[in-house]
C-alpha cells in the first residue's frame, strides 16, 4: 500500500487526479499537469535509478532517481534541510529579524488571477525595508525574502517573509547595527505600494472590475495592512531554519492529514485567530483545488 497519503488521495484506485484533469481540462496550468505528474512518479525505478553494489557482502541495493519538483512533499522537505544548511554559510553572520508583510485578504483572489503581480510584490517587500534603512541610517540591510502563497487552511494567501539583517553597510564600508523596525510607518507605506502595484499591472478593464475591491481593502484597514516582525532569539542559523520551514515547504505536511476515505479528506490546522487546532473536511476535489494553486508558474523564483 503507498505509504504517502498525498499521493494515495491523488492516484489511488478513485483516479481523483485523472477526473479532475479530465473535468477542468485546460483550465489548469501546465505548469501543474508537469508538477503533479513528476510527483506521480517520484521513486519510480522504471524512470532510472542507482545500483548500489557492497564489496563486502556483495548485497544489492537500487535507490530510484527522485523528481526533484515543486510540489513533491518528498523532495521539497529535503530541499527546505538543504537550502538553510547553504544559507548557514553564505549570510553574514549577525542578528537578523524575520519580516512578514501580509495584504488585505480582499486582495487575494486579485494576486490568485493575475500572477504576474507576485514577484512585484516580493520587490516592492524588499525595496521598503531597504529604502527606510537608506534613508534612516544611511546603510543597506542585507535581505533574503521568499513568497509565502498559503494559510494554515491551505487557502491562497500571499504574502513576503523576509530574513533582515539588524544591522547594514555604511558607504565607508563600516559595519552599524540597529534594533528598530517602524511598524506603523511601514504599515501604511506597504498599504499603499500593495493598491499602486495592482492599478499599475492591470488594463483599464480589469482596474475597473477590481476598484470596489481596492477601496474597500483601503477603507477597512485604517493603520495600513499588517507588517510583523517578532523578536526571535538565538543564531542567524535555528533563523534560517525556522523561516525555510515557511518558505521551501510543501502546501501541507503530510502529518496533517488525518483521515481520507476516498472522497473527503480531513486535515488540521492551527486558527491564528484563537490559536485554537482545529480540523476541515473537504471533497477530494476542493482539497486538490486548493493544493494546485500554489504550484509555482514555470521558471517563478519563490526566494
Amino acid at each position: 500500500m503507498e505509504t504517502n497519503i498525498l499521493r494515495w488521495i491523488f492516484f489511488d484506485e478513485h483516479k481523483h487526479w485523472d477526473r479532475f484533469v479530465e473535468k477542468y481540462g485546460i483550465r489548469i496550468r501546465p505548469i501543474v499537469i508537469k508538477e503533479v505528474e513528476k510527483f506521480r512518479n517520484c521513486g519510480n525505478p522504471k524512470n532510472g535509478f542507482k545500483l548500489l553494489v557492497c564489496e563486502g557482502c556483495h548485497d544489492i541495493r537500487i535507490v530510484p532517481y527522485r523528481c526533484k519538483g515543486r510540489f513533491c512533499t518528498t523532495c521539497s522537505s529535503g530541499e527546505t534541510e538543504e537550502w538553510s544548511r547553504m544559507m548557514a554559510e553564505d549570510v553574514m553572520q549577525v542578528n537578523h529579524r524575520h519580516v512578514i508583510f501580509t495584504i488585505d485578504e480582499g486582495l487575494r483572489v486579485i494576486f490568485q488571477k493575475h500572477r504576474k503581480l507576485l514577484k512585484p510584490l516580493m520587490d516592492e517587500a524588499v525595496r521598503i525595508v531597504q529604502e527606510w534603512f537608506k534613508k534612516k541610517f544611511k546603510l543597506t540591510p542585507g535581505v533574503i525574502a521568499g513568497l509565502h502563497t498559503f494559510g494554515s487552511r491551505i487557502n491562497f494567501n500571499p504574502h513576503v517573509h523576509m530574513l533582515v539583517t539588524m544591522g547594514g553597510m555604511k558607504q565607508s564600508g563600516e559595519w552599524k547595527t540597529y534594533d528598530y523596525i517602524p511598524f506603523s510607518m511601514l504599515r501604511k507605506q506597504w498599504q499603499t505600494v500593495v493598491i499602486k502595484l495592482i492599478r499599475s499591472h492591470l488594463n483599464e478593464g480589469e482596474k475597473k472590475k477590481v476598484q470596489p475591491l481596492l477601496q474597500k481593502a483601503y477603507s477597512a484597514n485604517g493603520e495600513g495592512f499588517y507588517v510583523y516582525a517578532p523578536k526571535q532569539k538565538g543564531n542567524v542559523k535555528v533563523q534560517l531554519g525556522y523561516i525555510g520551514r515557511y518558505i521551501r515547504r510543501p502546501a501541507i505536511a503530510l502529518h496533517r492529514i488525518e483521515e481520507y476515505d476516498g472522497q473527503y479528506v480531513t486535515f488540521k490546522y492551527h486558527d491564528k485567530n484563537d490559536g485554537q487546532e482545529k480540523r476541515e473536511t473537504l471533497t477530494v476535489e476542493e482539497f486538490i483545488s486548493r493544493l494546485i494553486v500554489h504550484i509555482p508558474d514555470e521558471q517563478f523564483k519563490t526566494i
